[in-house]
Protein backbone atom coordinates (compact mmCIF):
# COMPACT_ATOMS: atom_id res chain seq x y z
CA UNK A 1 0.00 0.00 0.00
CA UNK A 2 3.19 2.29 0.83
CA UNK A 3 4.49 1.53 -2.34
CA UNK A 4 1.01 2.61 -4.30
CA UNK A 5 0.86 6.00 -2.53
CA UNK A 6 4.98 6.56 -3.64
CA UNK A 7 3.91 5.44 -7.04
CA UNK A 8 1.31 8.11 -7.54
CA UNK A 9 3.58 10.53 -5.30
CA UNK A 10 6.19 9.95 -8.36
CA UNK A 11 3.82 10.79 -10.92
CA UNK A 12 2.09 14.03 -9.29
CA UNK A 13 5.75 15.22 -9.09
CA UNK A 14 6.91 14.38 -12.41
CA UNK A 15 3.86 15.94 -13.69
CA UNK A 16 4.40 19.06 -11.88
CA UNK A 17 7.53 19.00 -13.20
CA UNK A 18 6.65 18.75 -16.61
CA UNK A 19 3.84 21.36 -16.35
CA UNK A 20 6.57 23.94 -15.01
CA UNK A 21 9.18 22.89 -17.78
CA UNK A 22 6.25 23.55 -20.70
CA UNK A 23 5.66 27.32 -18.70
CA UNK A 24 9.66 28.24 -18.30
CA UNK A 25 9.99 26.86 -21.79
CA UNK A 26 7.07 29.10 -23.04
CA UNK A 27 8.34 31.85 -20.84
CA UNK A 28 12.07 31.64 -22.46
CA UNK A 29 10.88 31.98 -25.95
CA UNK A 30 8.54 34.89 -25.35
CA UNK A 31 12.13 36.29 -23.70
CA UNK A 32 14.00 34.97 -27.03
CA UNK A 33 10.63 36.57 -28.76
CA UNK A 34 11.06 39.93 -27.34
CA UNK A 35 14.75 40.03 -27.28
CA UNK A 36 14.86 39.56 -31.02
CA UNK A 37 12.39 42.52 -31.42
CA UNK A 38 14.68 44.57 -29.54
CA UNK A 39 17.62 43.56 -31.17
CA UNK A 40 15.40 44.72 -34.58
CA UNK A 41 14.74 47.86 -32.55
CA UNK A 42 18.37 48.20 -32.01
CA UNK A 43 19.57 47.99 -35.30
CA UNK A 44 17.01 50.35 -36.55
CA UNK A 45 17.87 52.82 -33.82
CA UNK A 46 21.47 52.54 -35.07
CA UNK A 47 20.54 53.53 -38.52
CA UNK A 48 18.53 56.16 -37.66
CA UNK A 49 21.80 56.92 -35.61
CA UNK A 50 24.11 56.71 -38.45
CA UNK A 51 22.08 58.95 -40.69
CA UNK A 52 21.52 61.93 -38.03
CA UNK A 53 25.09 61.24 -37.75
CA UNK A 54 25.56 61.76 -41.68
CA UNK A 55 22.80 64.89 -42.22
CA UNK A 56 24.96 66.49 -39.06
CA UNK A 57 28.21 66.01 -40.83
CA UNK A 58 26.32 66.81 -44.31
CA UNK A 59 24.96 69.86 -42.87
CA UNK A 60 28.51 71.00 -41.40
CA UNK A 61 30.04 70.83 -44.46
CA UNK A 62 27.38 73.33 -45.85
CA UNK A 63 28.41 75.57 -43.07
CA UNK A 64 32.20 75.41 -43.54
CA UNK A 65 31.63 76.34 -47.51
CA UNK A 66 29.14 78.92 -46.95
CA UNK A 67 32.24 80.55 -45.39
CA UNK A 68 34.50 78.90 -47.59
CA UNK A 69 32.72 79.95 -50.92
CA UNK A 70 34.40 76.94 -52.17
CA UNK A 71 32.55 74.96 -54.63
CA UNK A 72 33.94 71.71 -54.75
CA UNK A 73 33.09 71.29 -50.54
CA UNK A 74 29.71 72.41 -51.69
CA UNK A 75 29.19 69.71 -54.00
CA UNK A 76 30.74 67.70 -51.76
CA UNK A 77 28.49 68.43 -48.85
CA UNK A 78 25.26 68.76 -51.00
CA UNK A 79 26.38 65.04 -52.20
CA UNK A 80 26.68 63.72 -47.95
CA UNK A 81 23.43 65.28 -47.04
CA UNK A 82 21.48 64.12 -50.06
CA UNK A 83 22.72 60.51 -49.17
CA UNK A 84 22.21 60.94 -45.59
CA UNK A 85 18.29 61.79 -46.77
CA UNK A 86 18.28 58.50 -48.91
CA UNK A 87 19.42 56.25 -46.18
CA UNK A 88 16.95 58.19 -43.86
CA UNK A 89 13.74 57.28 -46.73
CA UNK A 90 15.21 53.79 -47.06
CA UNK A 91 14.57 52.64 -43.36
CA UNK A 92 10.74 53.57 -44.10
CA UNK A 93 10.36 52.21 -47.38
CA UNK A 94 12.31 49.01 -46.94
CA UNK A 95 8.92 47.56 -44.96
CA UNK A 96 6.71 49.75 -47.27
CA UNK A 97 5.47 48.81 -50.80
CA UNK A 98 3.29 51.56 -50.76
CA UNK A 99 5.85 54.02 -49.66
CA UNK A 100 7.98 52.89 -52.71
CA UNK A 101 5.45 53.54 -55.11
CA UNK A 102 4.60 56.24 -54.29
CA UNK A 103 8.16 57.54 -54.59
CA UNK A 104 8.17 56.57 -57.79
CA UNK A 105 5.37 58.20 -58.68
CA UNK A 106 6.25 61.34 -57.35
CA UNK A 107 9.44 61.21 -59.45
CA UNK A 108 7.10 60.88 -62.76
CA UNK A 109 5.15 63.39 -61.80
CA UNK A 110 7.87 65.38 -61.51
CA UNK A 111 8.99 64.45 -65.12
CA UNK A 112 5.41 65.18 -66.31
CA UNK A 113 4.58 68.52 -64.33
CA UNK A 114 1.91 67.29 -62.66
CA UNK A 115 1.07 68.58 -59.30
CA UNK A 116 1.49 65.20 -56.76
CA UNK A 117 -1.35 66.47 -54.29
CA UNK A 118 -3.72 66.65 -56.93
CA UNK A 119 -2.77 63.19 -58.58
CA UNK A 120 -2.63 61.47 -55.07
CA UNK A 121 -5.74 62.44 -53.51
CA UNK A 122 -6.84 59.78 -56.35
CA UNK A 123 -4.97 56.71 -54.91
CA UNK A 124 -5.16 54.91 -51.43
CA UNK A 125 -3.13 51.25 -52.21
CA UNK A 126 0.08 49.54 -52.92
CA UNK A 127 -2.02 48.38 -56.08
CA UNK A 128 -3.43 51.45 -57.54
CA UNK A 129 -0.35 53.26 -57.21
CA UNK A 130 1.62 50.33 -59.33
CA UNK A 131 -0.73 50.47 -62.01
CA UNK A 132 -0.78 54.48 -62.17
CA UNK A 133 2.88 54.05 -62.29
CA UNK A 134 2.19 52.61 -65.42
CA UNK A 135 -0.30 54.71 -66.80
CA UNK A 136 2.28 57.50 -66.10
CA UNK A 137 4.82 56.02 -68.38
CA UNK A 138 1.78 55.93 -71.00
CA UNK A 139 1.12 59.59 -70.20
CA UNK A 140 4.46 60.39 -70.65
CA UNK A 141 4.80 58.76 -74.31
CA UNK A 142 1.13 60.74 -75.09
CA UNK A 143 3.49 64.06 -73.85
CA UNK A 144 6.13 63.63 -76.28
CA UNK A 145 3.81 63.48 -79.53
CA UNK A 146 1.12 66.47 -77.77
CA UNK A 147 4.48 68.53 -77.91
CA UNK A 148 5.94 67.49 -81.00
CA UNK A 149 2.22 67.88 -82.78
CA UNK A 150 1.69 71.31 -81.33
CA UNK A 151 5.05 72.39 -82.60
CA UNK A 152 4.44 71.32 -85.92
CA UNK A 153 1.02 73.36 -85.68
CA UNK A 154 2.93 76.18 -85.26
CA UNK A 155 4.92 75.64 -88.52
CA UNK A 156 2.34 74.77 -90.32
CA UNK A 157 0.61 78.18 -89.89
CA UNK A 158 3.13 80.06 -90.99
CA UNK A 159 2.25 78.40 -94.38
CA UNK A 160 -0.91 79.60 -96.15
CA UNK A 161 -1.14 76.73 -98.32
CA UNK A 162 -1.84 74.38 -95.73
CA UNK A 163 -4.77 75.59 -93.79
CA UNK A 164 -6.85 72.62 -93.97
CA UNK A 165 -3.68 69.98 -92.45
CA UNK A 166 -3.49 72.57 -89.68
CA UNK A 167 -6.79 72.73 -88.64
CA UNK A 168 -6.90 68.64 -88.78
CA UNK A 169 -3.55 68.62 -86.57
CA UNK A 170 -5.42 70.62 -84.27
CA UNK A 171 -7.58 67.94 -83.62
CA UNK A 172 -5.96 65.01 -83.53
CA UNK A 173 -3.83 67.14 -80.76
CA UNK A 174 -7.13 67.23 -78.85
CA UNK A 175 -8.11 63.53 -79.30
CA UNK A 176 -4.32 62.99 -77.74
CA UNK A 177 -4.94 65.56 -75.14
CA UNK A 178 -7.95 63.37 -73.94
CA UNK A 179 -5.82 60.21 -74.02
CA UNK A 180 -3.63 62.42 -71.65
CA UNK A 181 -6.50 63.01 -69.03
CA UNK A 182 -7.27 59.67 -68.99
CA UNK A 183 -4.12 58.21 -68.16
CA UNK A 184 -3.22 61.03 -65.77
CA UNK A 185 -6.48 61.01 -63.86
CA UNK A 186 -8.08 64.38 -65.68
CA UNK A 187 -4.25 65.84 -64.87
CA UNK A 188 -4.01 69.40 -66.88
CA UNK A 189 -1.56 69.81 -69.68
CA UNK A 190 1.13 72.61 -69.55
CA UNK A 191 3.27 73.97 -71.98
CA UNK A 192 5.98 76.40 -71.16
CA UNK A 193 3.61 77.26 -67.68
CA UNK A 194 0.33 78.07 -70.48
CA UNK A 195 -2.60 75.62 -70.55
CA UNK A 196 -2.77 73.25 -73.91
CA UNK A 197 -6.34 74.46 -74.61
CA UNK A 198 -5.32 78.36 -74.10
CA UNK A 199 -3.25 77.30 -76.65
CA UNK A 200 -4.85 75.87 -78.70
CA UNK A 201 -7.59 78.28 -79.17
CA UNK A 202 -5.15 80.90 -79.57
CA UNK A 203 -3.87 79.14 -82.58
CA UNK A 204 -7.57 78.47 -83.91
CA UNK A 205 -7.86 81.91 -83.60
CA UNK A 206 -4.51 82.75 -85.67
CA UNK A 207 -6.25 80.15 -88.51
CA UNK A 208 -9.14 81.94 -88.75
CA UNK A 209 -7.32 85.38 -89.04
CA UNK A 210 -5.26 84.01 -91.83
CA UNK A 211 -8.54 82.52 -93.51
CA UNK A 212 -10.05 86.17 -93.38
CA UNK A 213 -7.24 87.51 -94.66
CA UNK A 214 -6.82 85.23 -97.50
CA UNK A 215 -10.58 86.22 -98.45
CA UNK A 216 -10.07 89.94 -98.60
CA UNK A 217 -7.00 89.46 -100.37
CA UNK A 218 -8.85 87.41 -102.54
CA UNK A 219 -11.90 89.77 -103.18
CA UNK A 220 -9.47 92.85 -103.47
CA UNK A 221 -7.46 90.75 -106.81
CA UNK A 222 -10.92 89.87 -108.43
CA UNK A 223 -12.44 93.37 -108.44
CA UNK A 224 -9.00 94.79 -109.63
CA UNK A 225 -8.63 92.08 -112.10
CA UNK A 226 -12.15 92.87 -113.45
CA UNK A 227 -11.49 96.61 -113.64
CA UNK A 228 -8.81 96.36 -115.74
CA UNK A 229 -10.16 93.26 -118.27
CA UNK A 230 -14.13 94.49 -118.73
CA UNK A 231 -14.64 97.56 -120.35
CA UNK A 232 -18.31 97.99 -118.88
CA UNK A 233 -16.60 98.39 -115.54
CA UNK A 234 -18.04 101.43 -113.19
CA UNK A 235 -15.48 103.54 -113.90
CA UNK A 236 -15.76 103.87 -117.42
CA UNK A 237 -19.54 103.67 -117.12
CA UNK A 238 -19.17 107.04 -115.52
CA UNK A 239 -16.96 108.27 -117.89
CA UNK A 240 -19.15 108.10 -120.32
CA UNK A 241 -22.39 109.15 -118.50
CA UNK A 242 -20.28 111.84 -117.74
CA UNK A 243 -19.39 112.70 -121.57
CA UNK A 244 -23.22 112.16 -122.91
CA UNK A 245 -24.43 114.16 -120.46
CA UNK A 246 -21.96 116.61 -122.03
CA UNK A 247 -23.02 116.05 -125.47
CA UNK A 248 -26.44 117.09 -124.36
CA UNK A 249 -26.26 119.81 -123.00
CA UNK A 250 -23.93 121.55 -126.07
CA UNK A 251 -26.40 119.95 -128.72
CA UNK A 252 -29.77 122.01 -126.65
CA UNK A 253 -27.93 125.20 -126.89
CA UNK A 254 -27.54 124.86 -130.88
CA UNK A 255 -30.97 124.15 -130.52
Amino acid sequence: MIHSNDTIKSVSELTFVNDNSDEIISQLLRKLDKTAELNGLIQQLDLINQVLMDMEYGTGQIESVLKDLRLDKAVYAEATLESAIQSASGLCVENNPKIAWMNKLNTKLKQLGIDPSYYFRTLDDAATLQKATVELEIAKTISLCIKADYKRRNVLLKNKNAQEQTKQLGDKIREELNLWKMYTRDAPFFIQHKPLNDLLEAQDQQLVNMKSNSQVLYTKHTSSSMAKIRPGSVLKLRKLLTVNQSNQSWFTKLM
